[in-house]
This record gives C-alpha cells, structure tokens and sequence, in this order.
C-alpha cells in the first residue's frame, strides 16, 4: 500500500495532466489536435552548416560531416556510426574541443563539449579552411 503523501502527490500530477489532456480532445471520436513540447528549448544558438571535421575516437580518427555547431554542441554525420557514451576530440580546422558523444544512432551523432566554445571559436568553425597550395 502506497503512502498517503505519495498517493497524494502522484494524484495531484494525474489531476493536471487529467485537465491539460482535456483542452486537446474534441469529442469521442476525435484525435487530440496538438501535443504540448515536452522537451526543453536548446539555450544556445546552433549554427546549421555542412563542412568537413574530424572526430578522435577510442576507435581512431572519423572524417564526419558536421551538420550544426554551437558553443555546447555539434551534430555529426559519418560512414562509420560513433561508439555512444565515449570520450572524443572533436576537429575542425584550428578548433579542437573535448567532449563525449551524448547518443550516437544511424544517422549520427550528437557530441556534447565538456568547455563551451567562445563565440569566435564557432565562429572560426564555420568559416571555410584556406585553399591548400599544391
């Protein structure tokens, strides 16, 4: 049997939820118009780019497209799928950031850096590298 303070507490959740679900349904028959975001807003701004990086692994060395920069962030693309939960350098031109691949899937991964990267540093990232001389 459950403690009252917590039966009282979970029933106070259900209430709400109870009352936010009721604004979505229209009838019996009718689906819910709209969820509620449940996720929280990123806090930073994400820079969306498609240029050349590399990402150090326990593995070695992956050339990945990076698709979106931040200050806390970036989100990758390669061949090879990132191992998850994983301690990596993350490269792109003069920029080198620690980090740790936050989840890793089929279609990329998300890197979360341990130091924020200053401005000018995400800036810098999403400039296009010099032409190499032959």
């Amino acid at each position: 049997m459950l403690n009252i303070r917590v039966t009282s507490f979970l029933n106070s959740i259900l209430t709400g939820l109870r009352e936010e679900s009721l604004e979505l349904v229209k009838g019996e028959h009718e689906m819910a118009s709209a969820a509620k975001d449940v996720a929280p807003a990123r806090k930073g701004a994400r820079k969306r780019v498609l240029m050349r990086g590399v990402v150090y692994t326990p593995n070695g060395a992956c050339m990945v497209w990076i698709r979106d920069i931040s200050a806390k962030g970036a989100l990758v693309v390669g061949d090879e799928r990132l191992p998850s939960d994983c301690d990596v350098i993350f490269k792109r031109g003069p920029i080198f950031a620690a980090g740790r691949v936050a989840w890793a899937n089929e279609t990329g991964a998300g890197l979360k850096f341990y130091r924020d990267l200053a401005d000018c540093d995400v800036a810098a990232a999403v400039l296009p590298l010099p032409q190499r001389e032959a």
